[in-house]
C-alpha cells in the first residue's frame, strides 16, 4: 500500500473532486478520501428503484466552473442544458424564456409604475446605488413593493440557489452574487451526478493516485506550520499518509476537528467557530407515471417551504427508468439556521404539492424526504460568512461551498474554490 502521495484530498465533494482532478491533469500524484462508500458528497447521486435521486444539489450552472474544470482536464461533463424553465407563482407558471425574471416582474406587477420602480432598484443596486449591508433582501424589496408575487420570484430564486430565506440574506450579498452568476443557465448531468465524480476519479488513478472510498480522515498532521500528511481509517486498519498538501472538502469546522490543539492561531480558530452557521435544506424526490408538468425546472413562488422543482428526466437521459420521470423538490424551513420540527416542515411541502400538483398524492410516488443539517447541511454557513481557500497553515487548504470566493457560492462556488486553491499549489512548485 503506497503512503508518500504529492497531495491528499479529504472528502469528494464538487470542490474535493475538482481540486483532485486538476491535480491529477497537471501530473501530482493525488490521494482522494471520502468517508462514504459513494463519491460525490452532498453532490452526488444514489439508485432509489432505478431513480437516480441526488443526495443534495443537482443543477450545474452550464459554462461555469464546474465545466470549466471538465475543459481543463479533458472529462467529458455530461451537462445536459434544460432549456425549459419557469416560476410558479399562485398557480400560474411564468417561462423564462421571454424576458427573463425582468419580464415575469411585468407581468405579475399592478401597474407600470411598480415595474418602473422595482426594475429601477434593481438596476440601481448593481450599478451605482448599492444595497445596505445590514438590510435584508425583503426590506430592501419592500421599500420598493409589498407584491406578494413579486416578493415570491425572489424568495424562490434566493432560497433554491443559497438554501436562505430571503429575510435571512443581506440584500448586499444578494446582489454580489448576481453579478457574478448573471446570466445564468442550468442543466443536469445525464445518467446521475455520481457519474461525472467516477470519470474524474478515474483520471486521478490514471495518473498514478487513488481513490479510497469508506475512508475517513482522523487527524491532519503538521510540523513547524506546514503540513506533514494525515491519518486515514479503513475498516479497522488507520494508515499514515505523507503529503506536503492536504485539500480538506469536509469544511473549514471539520478542517479544525482534525487539526491537534494549538496547531493555528486561536483569532483564527475563533472565527471559524464563530462563522461556520450551517443550512438546512429540505430535499424530496417523487416518481410519476405521467409528466406532470412541461418544464424541465421550475422556481416555486408564493407557496409554504417548495422553492424548487426540477425534473432532471426531462431532458437528461439515464436518470430513471423508461417510461417514468423524476422530479427533485427543494424547499426552506422558515428558519434556515433552527429548522424545528422537520416533520412538521415536511407537512407544509406535502400541502404546497398538492398546489403545485392537483390530486398529487394519487398522481406520484414519494421515493425520498431528507432534511439537510448540521454536519451534513444545505450550506456549510451562510452565503455571506465564507472564509476563503487559504488557512494560516502553509499548504493546507479548504475547498467547497464555505470556502469560495464573494459572489460565489454553492457548486460553482465550491468548484471555484478548487480552481484557486489549485492554481496556488501549482504556482509554488
Amino acid at each position: 500500500m503506497a503512503t508518500d502521495f504529492d497531495a491528499v484530498v479529504i472528502g469528494s465533494g464538487v470542490g474535493g473532486m475538482c481540486a483532485a482532478a486538476l491535480l491529477a491533469n497537471a501530473g501530482r500524484r493525488v490521494l482522494l478520501a471520502e468517508k462514504r462508500r459513494y463519491l460525490g458528497g452532498r453532490f452526488s447521486t444514489v439508485d432509489h428503484d432505478g431513480f437516480k435521486c441526488a443526495t443534495g444539489g443537482l443543477a450545474v450552472p452550464v459554462g461555469r466552473d464546474l465545466e470549466q474544470v471538465c475543459e481543463a482536464t479533458g472529462i467529458h461533463s455530461g451537462v445536459k442544458q434544460s432549456n425549459r424553465v419557469g416560476v410558479w407563482l399562485d398557480g400560474e407558471i411564468y417561462s423564462l424564456a421571454t424576458g427573463g425574471t425582468r419580464g415575469i416582474i411585468q407581468q405579475v406587477a399592478q401597474n407600470e409604475t411598480e415595474v418602473a420602480k422595482v426594475i429601477g432598484a434593481l438596476h440601481g443596486a448593481m450599478t451605482d446605488q448599492p444595497a445596505p449591508e445590514d438590510l435584508s433582501f425583503r426590506d430592501w424589496l419592500n421599500q420598493r413593493t409589498e407584491n406578494p408575487r413579486i416578493h415570491g420570484i425572489f424568495q424562490a430564486t434566493i432560497a433554491s440557489l443559497l438554501t436562505v430565506n430571503s429575510w435571512e440574506l443581506p440584500a448586499a450579498q444578494y446582489f454580489r452574487l448576481i453579478k457574478v452568476i448573471a446570466p445564468l443557465r442550468f442543466g443536469f448531468i445525464e445518467g446521475g451526478s455520481l457519474e461525472l465524480w467516477k470519470r474524474m476519479a478515474q483520471r486521478v488513478v490514471q495518473a498514478g493516485g487513488e481513490v479510497w472510498t469508506a475512508a475517513p480522515a482522523e487527524q491532519i498532521h503538521t510540523s513547524a506550520g506546514r503540513i506533514r500528511g494525515v491519518t486515514l481509517r479503513r475498516g479497522q486498519q488507520t494508515t499514515e499518509i505523507n503529503a506536503p498538501v492536504v485539500l480538506s472538502n469536509i469544511g473549514p469546522a471539520g478542517t479544525l476537528e482534525l487539526l491537534s490543539p494549538g496547531a493555528v492561531d486561536p483569532d483564527y480558530a475563533a472565527q471559524i467557530q464563530r462563522d461556520m452557521t450551517p443550512t438546512a435544506i429540505m430535499w424530496l424526490h417523487f416518481a410519476s407515471d405521467e409528466l406532470l408538468m412541461d418544464y424541465s425546472a421550475i422556481s416555486v413562488g408564493c407557496s409554504r417551504r417548495v422553492n424548487m422543482i426540477d425534473v432532471p428526466s426531462f431532458e437528461a437521459e439515464g436518470v430513471a427508468p423508461p417510461g417514468k420521470h423524476l422530479y427533485t423538490v427543494g424547499a426552506a424551513p422558515l428558519d434556515s439556521l433552527e429548522p424545528g420540527d422537520i416533520k412538521a416542515e415536511f407537512d407544509e411541502v406535502m400541502k404546497d404539492l398538492e398546489d403545485i400538483f392537483p390530486d398529487f398524492s394519487n398522481r406520484a410516488t414519494v421515493l425520498t424526504k431528507t432534511c439537510y443539517r448540521g454536519k451534513w447541511p444545505g450550506f456549510r454557513t451562510l452565503p455571506h460568512k465564507h472564509v476563503g481557500h487559504g488557512t494560516p497553515i502553509a499548504n493546507l487548504y479548504n475547498v467547497g461551498d464555505a470556502a469560495c470566493p464573494s459572489g460565489y457560492d454553492g457548486s460553482m462556488g465550491a468548484a471555484k474554490s478548487a480552481r484557486l486553491a489549485v492554481a496556488e499549489i501549482l504556482e509554488q512548485s
